[in-house]
């Protein structure tokens, strides 16, 4: 047991356990009055799920459910595995869509609905849990509810408070209610009691004191599709505090032993496109950048692939590109030496590619660029529609530009901001400023001066084992002679009534020797 948790301590589950979602839409007055948020709404959620049930790798989102309030709560959607269920779930949206426009009800028939919706998810939540507990294994046993609505936040908390004291939430994680901001002037209470942030991108959670125990959260939305992209991306997220995800080991004080470490968690800026399809879209390469593995080698030499084509679009100053959106493979452009350009031709573009990155370097501008997809000679109809990756060139002094891929908005995640550095106490100042004192101090890196063991570790691995599988197979075959002759031993006894001479024995025995004698040399 305790080898067990000795092995334990240096892993952590993979994408943690992500809850269950179950997103309750409050349609009743005045939500269908707002068409154009209403056609947000239903393309944000479309484009999330587009991206939820295509990405590789463990399912970000492992179930969902969609319910309508109107006079009662419809359930749109069962709670369904995400991956590889867009089809499923965007006919749920479609029914959204079509049900908010069809069944707007007034405002005093819609509020009374909101308790029963949150009510009848905890319960549908429980009976589906008991048919899918041997599929998830237990990871997911946490239910995390999401109130769309355009009421007041503060009536509709008190309305879940006085509820859910008679409710089972045993493996309710949150309730999160969500309340567009849409500039109505509520009657009772006024604008400024509504709990929650005012930001149009990135919604701050409030911890709410109230009889829920802060089980329920309010969020001022801003009724825009950036903000609810914004909103809904943020269930990519990783949302498990169970483990952090990296230590940054320092050294130890002069006093101590411990090495200082600061325990982070990680959190993704970007989606990483080679998860999803189109991935050639999003990168240069000069071999395809789609085929991670090629047949053969005559195969791949008979291959063409196509020549990229980057459209620029603007420019920029270096000194506002945030490195966060950077990332890839980064490669280094030069001017063409193909030898079939004609020799005139081959002059004009090599001086007008210093021209450019003369001027770049003197403005301390970038260039950026959007990938424009081949021309195919298929039809219109019949040609398959693919995204146009984004991409950046800094120049270098040297006449050269250095290509990179740069985030466009399907791939940005929410970014969670962090603490001010001012809240740093003395102590810790002292602490860390003493152990990067003992930090070697670089004038520049040099990578030809670090090295990772990659050519052991490669040479390690190509070694061939040991012919283990050739002993086990010489001791099947002795075995099999040895039943064989114990075999025509039997059949003579039974045949004459007499036991044969030794030679057959003797015979197996001397063939056994040289088997033997290999064995040594074998081990």
């Amino acid at each position: 047991m305790a080898g067990n948790l000795k092995k334990m301590e240096g892993t952590r589950m993979l994408l943690g356990k992500q809850p269950a979602r179950i997103l309750l839409v409050d349609t009743s007055y005045p939500l269908f009055t707002f068409r154009e948020l209403v056609n947000d709404l239903c393309q944000t959620l479309e484009n999330v799920f587009s991206v939820a049930t295509n990405i590789g790798g463990p399912s970000r989102m492992p179930f969902f459910s969609l319910m309508s309030l109107t006079q009662y709560p419809e359930l749109l959607l069962p709670l369904s595995h995400v991956k590889n269920n867009y089809s499923r779930i965007q006919t749920s949206i479609t029914d959204l869509y079509d049900g908010i426009h069809d069944k707007g009800q007034s405002q005093t028939e819609g509020r009374g609905c909101i308790v029963q919706g949150i009510q009848e998810a905890c319960a549908h939540f429980h009976r589906q849990m008991k048919t899918m507990v041997p599929q998830t294994g237990g990871l997911c046993n946490q239910l995390e509810i999401i109130l769309l609505t355009c009421q007041q936040g503060q009536r509709v908390q008190k309305q879940i408070d006085e509820a859910i004291m008679l409710m089972n939430l045993e493996n309710v994680k949150r309730i999160q209610v969500v309340v567009f901001n849409l500039g109505i002037d509520y009657p009772i209470c006024e604008e400024s009691e509504i709990v929650g942030s005012q930001n149009s991108l990135v919604s701050n959670i409030s911890n709410n004191s109230s009889l829920s125990g802060g089980l329920v959260d309010i969020v001022n939305l801003e009724a825009d599709a950036l903000s609810l992209q914004n909103f809904f991306n943020s269930w990519l997220l990783d949302s498990s505090t169970e483990s952090e995800h990296l230590h940054i080991i320092l050294p130890a004080l002069v006093n101590d032993e411990k090495n200082v470490v600061i325990k982070c968690d990680l959190r993704e800026r970007i989606l990483n496109p080679a998860q999803l399809p189109f991935y050639g879209n999003f990168t240069v390469h000069p071999d395809s950048a789609t085929m991670k593995t090629f047949p053969s080698t005559s195969k791949a030499l008979g291959m063409s692939i196509p020549i990229y084509k980057i459209k620029i679009l603007g420019l920029l100053s270096s000194q506002d590109l945030c490195d966060s959106i950077v990332y890839g493979m980064p490669m280094i452009a030069l001017a063409t030496n193909c030898w079939k350009i004609d020799w005139d031709d081959l002059e004009k573009n090599q001086q007008l590619f210093k021209a450019l990155c003369y001027k770049l370097v003197e403005k301390d501008q970038v260039l950026i660029g959007e990938l424009e997809n081949p021309v195919s000679n298929r039809s219109r109809t019949d040609q398959e529609v693919k995204p146009n990756g984004s991409f950046v060139f800094l120049p270098a002094p040297n006449g050269t530009l250095l290509v990179k891929s740069i985030a466009v908005q399907e791939l940005l995640l929410p970014c969670q901001t962090g603490t001010s550095l001012d809240g740093a106490t003395e102590e810790s100042l002292d602490l860390i400023s003493s152990s990067l004192h003992q930090v070697e101090e670089f004038d520049s890196y040099n990578p030809l001066m670090t090295s990772s063991g990659l050519y052991q570790c490669l040479k390690n691995k190509n070694k061939k084992p040991e012919p283990k599988q050739q002993k086990r197979k010489t001791e099947n075959n002795t075995n099999r002679e040895v039943l064989i002759s114990s075999s025509k031993y039997s059949s003579n006894i039974q045949m004459t009534g007499k036991a044969p001479r030794a030679s057959p024995v003797s015979t197996s025995v001397k063939r056994l020797r040289p088997l033997l004698n290999i064995f040594p040399t074998d081990l």
